[in-house]
């Protein structure tokens, strides 16, 4: 089926299964693993930019908040400006799971380029499009 949604979608449970295979030894998900990497590019961070960094939605947020809490990768502390929102950062243990996380992402990288035959850096330009138009916007100038 020449259908651009459904082969997008198909692609991402493949590479999804891919990289959770890859990233079992480190004992993270790829949910884990994005959440983590985008705590740790962008600092601390509350839910709602999360979100918006992630394009995921509050209720899964929630979700991989709690099990990251549960497993002390993260820790929460109150805004300092509006006592109800709660900052997240990452812990040094945390941190010390995602560098071993990073490394089974890397060999799972390396083999899904191999299997490509061209730099994975290649898509790029046509990924970001496709993201620019399910957002419903023209892509950028």
């Amino acid at each position: 089926m020449r259908c651009l949604c459904a082969t997008v979608r198909r692609a991402g449970r493949l590479l999804t299964r891919r990289y959770e295979e890859a990233l079992r030894p480190a004992g993270m998900t790829t949910s884990q693993f994005e959440l983590m990497m985008t705590l740790r590019l962008a600092g601390a961070s509350d839910q709602s930019k999360l979100a918006t960094l992630m394009e995921t939605d509050q209720t899964t947020l929630s979700r991989n908040l709690k099990l990251l809490l549960d497993e002390r990768w993260i820790e929460a502390a109150k805004d300092g400006q509006d006592a109800r929102r709660r900052t997240y950062r990452a812990t040094k243990l945390g941190l010390a799971v995602l560098t071993e996380a990073q490394r089974c992402w890397h060999k799972a990288h390396a083999e899904t380029e191999r299997l490509l035959g061209a730099p994975v850096s290649d898509l790029w330009p046509t990924l970001e499009r496709i993201l620019h138009a399910a957002r419903g916007s023209a892509e950028p100038a």
